[in-house]
């Protein structure tokens, strides 16, 4: 990335990422990825749902996740079945479909829903007008003020679809 080139990386499988993505809500990226590798130190790269089932919560709180992480990372492996199969169809589905899927799993709103359309699925076009770093950016380069309603935001990334993805990328690199 030396060259400012701004890539979405491969991803793991769809169980394993929404984990991860639960595990960094709210936390610096540097927290975050402390927290998910304890717990991959914990139970192996390629733990499945089963393992977190498994786990007693004080273990998993021992590692740096929140009692309410807990619950949520255990309603996610319920919701994934034993091998992750009952998330293999999300590929398949239309962005509001999914995100009508993930968030009826506790602990998934619609920015974990949003992420995960963004970095697992690699989908082109979403936007994220509730991320405070899309936001910050969108105020150092429009002149928006962060309590502006979210109205302001979608209309302004309208603009850039189908590429709004891209947009975000570039929006968070902005902030470097």
């Amino acid at each position: 990335m030396s060259n400012g080139e701004i890539l979405l990386h491969t991803t793991d499988t769809p169980f394993r990422h929404l984990v991860r993505i639960i595990a960094g809500q709210q936390l610096s990226v540097k927290a975050a990825e402390t927290i998910y590798g304890r717990l991959e130190h914990m139970l192996g790269k390629g733990y499945e749902p089963n393992d977190i089932l498994e786990c007693e919560d004080n273990t998993l709180k021992s590692i740096g996740l929140s009692r309410s992480k807990t619950t949520y990372v255990k309603a996610i492996a319920e919701a994934a079945g034993d091998k992750g199969q009952n998330f293999d169809e999300l590929f398949q589905l239309s962005n509001d479909e999914i995100i009508q899927r993930l968030t009826s799993i506790k602990g998934i709103g619609i920015w974990s829903a949003q992420m995960f359309l963004m970095f697992q699925l690699q989908r082109p076009d979403v936007f994220v007008p509730g991320d405070l770093g899309i936001k910050k950016a969108m105020c150092n380069l429009y002149g928006y003020d962060m309590k502006d309603p979210d109205k302001i935001w979608v209309e302004r990334a309208e603009k850039w679809s189908p590429f709004r993805t891209l947009a975000c990328l570039h929006l968070w690199k902005s902030l470097e």
